[in-house]
């Protein structure tokens, strides 16, 4: 049996050192554009910090983010596969990112000049940690010795029970990346609304509810966690945040007070920057496993 790389995109919101801990193979960067200048959107934060990313948005300033090219996907392909690899590549929900397609694009056109390699492409229908929890079962199924065909299959029976519940602290910058229409940003800063917002089957981001007030939407996203998450098979939160450390350890706080029996871990950090250009200052998003369920209310 070949042994088999495992390649991701940005939004999965690993950095390096956790990419090597989790046994994720490479982490391929999505771009940011900034005043003009391309910059690589990497959760190492090198060309920025993280507080000055969000400064800049908070300030004003337009980004833009783009996704991660065919030609990256081919460049990393062909690294693992001229070592006899195969490649089980996992990207962010194509609802949400063209890095699936381009993926598939680059395999296609290479995949004529490895006839021995099998090259998988899947769709994640995750983002941000819930991607990276994805990736990190899948390295552990790697190191138990289960073939790429029986991963690849995994990811695709189980990828709905990784969730995802948010909020964010003001609608313009989901409005300015074309999530929400511009008078439904205008009465969301004027009455204070914050949704509360969840993947639907497929990974497109939903808003299900509105909340009234910051302090109503962060104890909004604590009952979510409740009633969808299943902390006795997982019981690892991530919680990552647009500049607001102590909102996130206040999230925290409140995900582990409706769970008294079961004694939680948290991650915390923030939103990486390509989902943060869509989102911005003051967001809140956590990931965690769960049932099935909460995607369903995409669909109501």
């Amino acid at each position: 049996m070949r042994p088999f790389a495992i390649i991701t995109d940005s939004s999965c919101n690993l950095d390096s050192a956790q990419a090597q801990e989790y046994g994720v193979d490479a982490i391929l960067p999505m771009h940011f554009y900034l005043d003009g200048v391309e910059h690589d959107a990497s959760c190492d934060w090198k060309e920025f910090s993280a507080k000055d990313y969000y400064a800049a948005i908070g300030s004003g300033a337009r980004i833009k983010s783009s996704q991660v090219t065919s030609y990256q996907y081919e460049d990393a392909f062909r690294r693992f596969l001229d070592q006899g690899y195969d490649i089980l590549s996992i990207s962010c929900a194509e609802a949400l990112s063209g890095s699936i397609r381009e993926s598939i694009n680059a395999a296609k056109r290479i995949a004529g000049e490895y006839p021995d390699a099998k090259i998988y492409c899947v769709d994640s229908y995750n983002c941000c940690y819930s991607l990276a929890m994805v990736l990190m079962e899948a390295s552990k199924l790697r190191a138990a010795g289960e073939s790429i065909d029986n991963v690849r299959e995994w990811i695709l029976t189980n990828r709905e029970f990784y969730n995802e519940v948010g909020t964010v602290d003001k609608l313009i910058y989901l409005r300015n990346a074309g999530r929400v229409s511009g008078p439904a940003a205008l009465f969301g800063g004027i009455f204070s609304v914050k949704p509360i917002v969840v993947y639907d089957e497929t990974g497109h981001n939903v808003a299900v509810e509105k909340v009234i007030g910051r302090r109503g939407s962060l104890g909004r996203v604590a009952e979510y966690v409740k009633k969808y998450g299943r902390p006795e098979v997982n019981n690892h939160i991530y919680i990552i945040h647009g500049d607001c450390a102590e909102d996130a350890e206040t999230v925290g706080e409140l995900i582990q007070a409706q769970f008294p029996d079961i004694k939680l871990e948290f991650t915390y950090g923030y939103v990486e920057s390509g989902v943060g250009s869509s989102v911005g200052p003051g967001t809140i998003i956590v990931d965690f496993y769960g049932t099935g369920e909460l995607r369903k209310l995409g669909k109501n």
